[in-house]
């Protein structure tokens, strides 16, 4: 509950903001070539991760096409690593719950057995009870678990893709920006 409660608040309201507005901006700023109102632009909202992927390429920028990709792609690599960051423990606490209902009921099958084999008649049909009812509820617990497990894996998971293709595309934009604003000033 606690690591998919820090991921979802973390991917869903601290680390996701609509940035079209701002990236409009920067586009008009960035084919007219004025790169530092651009990046003033990028600092106006630090912590949008579409914006530090454009703010890492415009800073490249001036060294070349190849220096500007290789920062797009570290910066988007960045942002990636903090979406992904414990959302395979989400995986696998569906994966180990799920055998941990599997070990209660074999547990509380084996008690159950060995209950019944040294009882008497009478209390055979009570122990029997007991020790199916254990093991079904490990089982049910088990299978909770991991089904929430897996859903807010899947959850995370999907937003994180979602803000990591959202920076791949920023940072295509602003290449394609930046190639336009060439081809107008070698144009005019």
């Amino acid at each position: 509950v606690i690591v998919a409660s820090e991921r979802f608040y973390f991917l869903y309201f601290f680390y996701s903001f609509k940035v079209e507005t701002l990236l409009a901006q920067i586009q008009k700023e960035v084919l007219k070539r004025e790169y530092t109102r651009a990046l003033q632009v990028c600092n106006s909202l630090e912590s949008a991760p579409e914006l530090s992927v454009v703010k890492s390429g415009l800073i490249a920028a001036e060294h070349g096409r190849e220096a500007m990709r290789s920062s797009l792609g570290g910066a988007v690599l960045n942002v990636q690593k903090k979406c992904d960051h414990r959302v395979q423990i989400l995986s696998l606490i569906a994966a180990v719950s799920t055998l941990m209902g599997l070990l209660g009921t074999i547990s509380g099958l084996i008690k159950t057995f060995t209950a019944i084999a040294n009882a008497d008649a009478s209390e055979k049909a009570r122990l029997l009870g007991t020790g199916i009812s254990e093991a079904m509820y490990s089982t049910a617990f088990g299978l909770v678990v991991g089904i929430i497990a897996m859903v807010a894996h899947t959850l995370a998971q999907t937003k994180g893709d979602d803000i990591v293709g959202k920076c791949q595309d920023a940072g295509y934009k602003l290449i394609t920006w930046i190639e336009a604003s060439e081809r107008s000033r070698a144009n005019g």
